[in-house]
């Protein structure tokens, strides 16, 4: 079953970033949970500054491949929470894996 929502996430991150022929590109996967901890299905993920973006799955799972700078603004939105807008770090040729948590407004 993890592997068909890995597989599911997978498919829903259809934009990639492009670069030259040697550049490297890490994997950005996380979860979105709610401020009572709670996994949030259907949240809104973009890479600002690659313009990539994911929906979160049942589980609150997210994921982008070919990711190829190193800092990214990264922004969470969901119907009836504040927006979240982060700066994150990525780990060169290696995954990234996040934690994100959304407040209620």
């Amino acid at each position: 079953m993890k592997k068909a929502i890995l597989s599911f996430i997978f498919s829903l991150t259809t934009l990639i970033v492009l670069a030259g022929g040697n550049a490297k590109s890490t994997t950005v996967q996380g979860k979105v949970i709610d401020d009572e901890g709670n996994p949030v299905t259907g949240a809104k993920v973009v890479l600002l500054d690659s313009k990539q973006e994911a929906y979160t799955d049942f589980d609150g799972l997210f994921s982008f491949d070919n990711v190829t700078t190193t800092s990214q603004k990264i922004k969470v939105s969901f119907v009836s929470h504040e927006d979240l807008i982060a700066q994150i770090q990525l780990k060169k040729s290696a995954q990234t894996e996040l934690q994100l948590e959304i407040q209620s407004k």
